[in-house]
């Protein structure tokens, strides 16, 4: 594992503190937080395709589609809901 085994908690509170800042920027309606929101979506549907395509037929396949719907659905709503566009409009 070269020294991964001890890195695991560190890489686990790096993402986490990523979360925690994209989170905090959506809540002051930055628009920089939506467009990276919008970018872990694509990445994680990415992260998906891979799975789904090996998944068997029954609660996996519902579950990993599940996962891609709501990312895509959660996507589309901060792309294009005029609400939000005008929510995070002129917000850097």
């Amino acid at each position: 594992m070269y020294g991964l085994e001890l890195a695991g908690p560190y890489m686990a509170l790096l993402f986490a503190t990523g979360y925690a800042l994209v989170g905090w920027g959506l809540l002051r309606l930055h628009n920089w937080a939506r467009w990276l929101a919008m970018l872990v979506m694509v990445l994680g549907v990415a992260s998906l395709v891979p799975r789904i395509s090996m998944a068997e037929l029954g609660v996996p396949l519902l579950w990993y589609g599940l996962q891609i719907a709501l990312y895509v659905a959660a996507g589309w709503y901060l792309a294009q809901a005029p609400a939000v566009v005008d929510a995070f409009a002129g917000r850097s």
